[in-house]
């Protein structure tokens, strides 16, 4: 059980990612950036730190991605005090960056769209939430 299941799983995630990837090459992002646009389409305004949490990247990893993404014009940030005095940015999207976070968005809609052809909707929802525990699990 435990090799159909990591060979399931590779196998899954990496023909998902390659499909995505495909599309979000036309948008000439890179590693990272869809995933911080996504996020941040869904809400604005998370601290550095925190959007690298939520991101599952390393606080330094963040400080470059976000640094490309502003030169790009897709980001700004916003300098607040947080607790002990200490500096962060808050980080919010410029209307270019919301406009193709939202085609992000489309772009993953039409890949898991393809992802579940021919499941049910409940399906789906099993799908999803036994990654989720999976996650859970491992986390």
């Amino acid at each position: 059980m435990r090799e159909q299941l990591i060979v399931s799983l590779i196998n899954a995630s990496t023909l998902h990612q390659k499909s995505c990837w495909a599309e979000f090459r036309k948008l000439d992002l890179s590693p990272g950036q869809p995933k911080v646009l996504s996020r941040l389409c869904f809400q604005e305004g998370y601290l550095q730190k925190e959007l690298a949490a939520l991101c599952h990247v390393e606080p330094a990893t963040m400080v470059v991605l976000l640094a490309n993404m502003e030169k790009k014009g897709l980001i700004r940030k916003e300098a607040v005090h947080v607790s002990g005095g200490k500096r962060a940015f808050r980080i919010y999207l410029t209307d270019e960056g919301r406009a193709l976070g939202h085609e992000v968005d489309r772009m993953v809609e039409e890949v898991e769209e393809k992802s579940f052809r021919g499941f049910s909707e409940e399906e789906k929802r099993q799908l999803i939430t036994l990654l989720e525990r999976m996650a859970e699990n491992l986390s």
